[in-house]
């Protein structure tokens, strides 16, 4: 055997004619014997090769360049491997597209966290309005022009350019790119100091468009849903989610899919299970008791509400809406929509009690700034304390003054 070539003998195993050998090096590294194992001669390994690879290693001994042992060799195999999977990742990852983006949100945000009417909104502007402008952009691409072009397509301008339209299906669309893009930093499918590409746009904002009713308005709406029923102009479970929007201040969405189960007589309460910020309990008031026993109830539907169409699913937002806008034309109350409802029923509330928890209670909001976006001003109670302050003001200057002369101090 040659020097520094060291070989075991298998003791069953052959290899052509002669028993298979276990080959090993055996050399020094800095002033210690060190022996590596290569191989069986079944895998290839004969003297000659052993003595090329022990003089591969000399020579790195000598020269300082390269590893100079069979485990030196290991290490840097594996972690030119590891180098070379890194940048292949790293280039997977830069040629990652917003449609790649979208594919995983979709599946481990959307589906997760939204209801079905918001993931149904948000594959919508997904569909017509992101994909067509920048699904096929590479993620580290996307720039804060690319993105501000998505939110603008939705607005609607006017000949001089101003906005009259689409504010809130922008607002949306702003937020939905706004979490879209974070989860591709969180995610790091994105470069981080390319940051958000939203974050330097401005959010649009929706105008306030809903109004405070006044308790004429609020009159005048009652008297028109009893005209209407009186001539059967309308179906009675219309009239009925109607009225009973003004009597609860609830969404409109949660009393057509209010069910019998809901309702609970004993403790004077509805516990609606999926409201918009999840189980909501909410008092119920000898009106709304007297509402729904006046229903009748179809066996076998779990609706109170029930479809004009079908009696066995719940009434439509849709034929609900177009209702109110004839009941409020015969009312002779503008600019009024079922939602103006809730904030009247909020605003009342505020100005009836000082714990905004109270009234927080009856609408359902979770957060008192979110509640309180929906209290308005009272005009008549402006009105009333500012004039209750002129009073007090004209009654101070009338007032005979009340001041004592201080004494006058001693000069030294």
């Amino acid at each position: 055997m040659a020097p520094g070539i060291r070989a075991r003998k298998h003791p069953k195993r052959k290899h052509g004619a002669r028993l298979d050998r276990y080959f090993t090096l055996r050399f020094s590294v800095k002033g210690r014997q060190v022996e590596e194992a290569l191989g069986w001669a079944s895998e290839g390994w004969t003297v000659e090769r052993a003595q090329e690879k022990l003089g591969e290693l000399r020579m790195a001994k000598r020269t300082g360049r390269g590893p100079a042992t069979l485990r030196e060799q290991a290490d840097a195999e594996r972690k030119a491997d590891q180098h070379r999977a890194e940048e292949v990742a790293a280039r997977v990852l830069r040629e990652r597209t917003v449609a790649d983006l979208w594919d995983r949100y979709s599946k481990e945000v959307v589906a997760v966290a939204n209801k079905p009417r918001t993931v149904a909104e948000k594959t919508r502007l997904w569909n017509r309005r992101i994909a067509p402008a920048i699904g096929a952009l590479r993620i580290n691409d996307v720039s804060e022009e690319d993105a501000g072009a998505v939110v603008r397509s939705v607005l609607r301008l006017d000949n001089a350019g101003s906005v009259i339209g689409g504010r809130a299906q922008a607002g949306n669309m702003y937020r939905l790119l706004h979490h879209l893009f974070g989860k591709a930093l969180a995610w790091k499918l994105r470069q981080r100091d390319l940051g958000n590409p939203l974050d330097d746009i401005d959010e649009p904002k929706v105008r306030r468009r809903e109004r405070l009713l006044s308790g004429v308005e609020i009159g005048a709406l009652l008297k028109a849903l009893d005209n209407v029923a009186a001539v059967s102009r309308e179906k009675p479970q219309v009239l009925a989610v109607i009225r009973a929007a003004i009597y609860t201040g609830a969404r409109i969405s949660e009393l057509l899919g209010l069910q019998w189960e809901f309702i609970r007589r004993d403790e004077m309460e509805l516990h609606l299970p999926d409201t918009k910020t999840g189980f909501s309990r909410r008092p119920m008031s000898v009106q709304i008791l007297a509402l729904v026993d006046g229903i009748e109830r179809m066996p076998g539907v779990p609706f109170v509400f029930r479809g004009l169409n079908n009696p066995r699913t719940k009434l439509s937002y849709h034929t609900t809406e177009r209702a109110f806008g004839r009941i409020a034309d015969a009312a002779g109350v503008k600019d009024c929509t079922l939602h103006t409802l809730r904030h009247w029923v909020a605003t009342m509330t505020a100005n009836s009690v000082s714990n905004p928890r109270v009234g927080m209670a009856i609408t359902g909001h979770k957060s008192h700034q979110a509640y309180m976006n929906y209290v308005h001003g009272d005009k008549d109670q402006a009105q009333a304390l500012v004039e209750q302050l002129g009073r007090l003001a004209d009654g101070l200057a009338k007032a005979e003054p009340n001041v004592e002369e201080m004494p006058k101090r001693n000069s030294a």
